[in-house]
């Protein structure tokens, strides 16, 4: 079965499951049951989910993305269509992230349109009247009134620290046309908070396509405050032109993330623009590796005695590094190099025997380049959105502990271990995604290489 097929198939069937809930089924219970037969859905098709690592901590926030139109296969009942885009955001990422799908801004259904309103009546999501979805007999005095209560319902949503999904255009658009214009409304309101709420862009590509087209992507950006753009109240001046440069902005991230770029093209660019303006060579640290070191921000406070340079690029696999390496190193003389690898390859299905393999070639690839070159390889993390897994990771950790062993220059650094307290990894050491590392787990990995660090050079 195509994945077109496969999908369509299973949005029926999520359609089917909510509208045939019994009468008086609370909505809690109405969400969490779109939310599992939604990730099952788009777990037929996969999804490219970047920036994961930008979700903040605090819940309470407004989750903006650019709207994206269906393609017409995807038609589940007469002329009704689940949406994709804000499905995924509401059903796959709060509700993995958060354990909790937030609430949703959902536009009154038409009196003809008898499938939308016996599908959303069931969420008791916030309401609002569309622009070119609205009846005939009402005057925009009434709409004005109706959609007012939306301030009420979102302001009742924060203050509960219910994460809110909206989409600011009030339209939605095909890919390459997105995203449209966007309203004040939702800035507005956020800016009307003493304590302004976090808003959260998630910029959406492809949603509007049939998966065997394009991959569905998403990327999650730095959250921000209105006050970030000089915006303390509703009646600030700078409100217009804030929106206005945050619009440009999300019609640069759908631009860039639409771009097929599987070979980290863009990346490795910077990369190279970092290597150019590295001027001194002396007592080189350098850390190369897959987002654990990108996400590295501070290596050289954290190593003030070394010549750091951070070369990690977010979701290397082991052969991407490897295909980099020479392009990367071949005018470097480093004293170490700290590799961090092997993560995302359990993301492939090889095996453990397998991806030591891959590692102890890479190695060996090293090696064989820098004889002298202290490498210290760091092993696989543990992390919540891999728990599946910790049994394999450290199968891999225990296998490259015995065969590094005896190599020469090459040292495992296992901090595996600090990250597990009762059997149970500690939380405090992870951003909300669960994967990557926090200030704290950064402090963890610092202090296991500056032991190394000590004990060989």
């Amino acid at each position: 079965m195509n994945k077109d097929v496969a999908l369509l198939e299973a949005l029926r069937d999520s359609y089917i499951q909510i509208i045939s809930t019994p009468e008086g089924t609370p909505y809690k219970q109405i969400r969490k049951l779109s939310a599992k037969h939604m990730q099952r859905a788009f777990s037929l098709v996969g999804v490219q989910i970047k920036g994961s690592e930008n979700l903040p901590s605090e819940q309470g926030a407004i989750f903006i993305y650019n709207h994206l139109l269906n393609h017409p296969y995807f038609t589940v009942a007469g002329d009704f269509q689940i949406t994709l885009d804000s499905h995924f955001i509401s059903s796959v990422i709060l509700e993995k992230y958060y354990k909790d799908s937030g609430t949703r801004v959902v536009r009154y259904p038409l009196p003809n349109e008898e499938n939308h309103k016996n599908y959303y009546d069931k969420f008791e999501y916030i309401r609002v009247y569309a622009k070119d979805f609205t009846p005939k007999e009402l005057t925009k005095k009434d709409v004005k009134k109706a959609n007012k209560q939306f301030y009420f319902k979102a302001a009742e949503a924060l203050d509960d620290n219910i994460n809110l999904v909206f989409s600011p255009e009030g339209a939605s658009y095909n890919t390459n046309e997105s995203p449209g214009p966007f309203m004040k409304g939702i800035f507005k309101f956020a800016s009307s908070y003493e304590q302004q709420p976090l808003l959260v862009p998630v910029v959406m590509a492809n949603f509007d396509k049939r998966p065997s087209e394009a991959p569905f992507k998403c990327q999650i950006m730095p959250p921000f405050r209105m006050s970030d753009f000089g915006v303390t109240s509703p009646e600030s001046d700078s409100l217009k032109s804030a929106v206005q440069t945050i619009n440009d902005n999300f019609k640069k991230w759908v631009e860039d993330l639409s771009i097929e770029d599987n070979n980290f093209e863009r990346e490795i660019a910077v990369l190279k623009k970092d290597l150019a303006e590295k001027k001194h060579q002396k007592d080189l640290l350098v850390f190369y590796g897959s987002s654990t070191i990108r996400l590295w921000k501070n290596v050289n406070q954290d190593f003030p005695a070394w010549n750091t340079l951070n070369l990690g690029f977010g979701g290397a696999f082991i052969h991407s590094l490897n295909d980099y390496f020479e392009e990367l190193f071949h005018e470097l003389q480093p004293k170490v190099i700290v590799l961090y690898l092997g993560g995302n390859d359990l993301t492939l299905g090889f095996s453990a025997s397998k991806i030591v393999a891959k590692i102890l070639r890479f190695i060996d690839r090293i090696h064989a380049k820098f004889p002298n070159t202290l490498i210290l390889n760091v092993s696989i993390k543990p992390s919540f959105e891999r728990q599946h897994e910790l049994a394999k990771i450290k199968e891999i950790n225990t296998q490259l502990g015995e065969k590094t062993a005896p190599l020469p220059n090459v040292q495992q650094v296992d901090f595996y271990d600090s990250f597990i307290e009762n059997n149970r990894i500690k939380k405090a050491y992870f951003l909300q995604d669960g994967l990557h590392l926090d200030a704290m787990g950064y402090q963890i990995l610092k202090q296991a290489i500056d032991k190394k660090l000590q004990q060989f050079i």
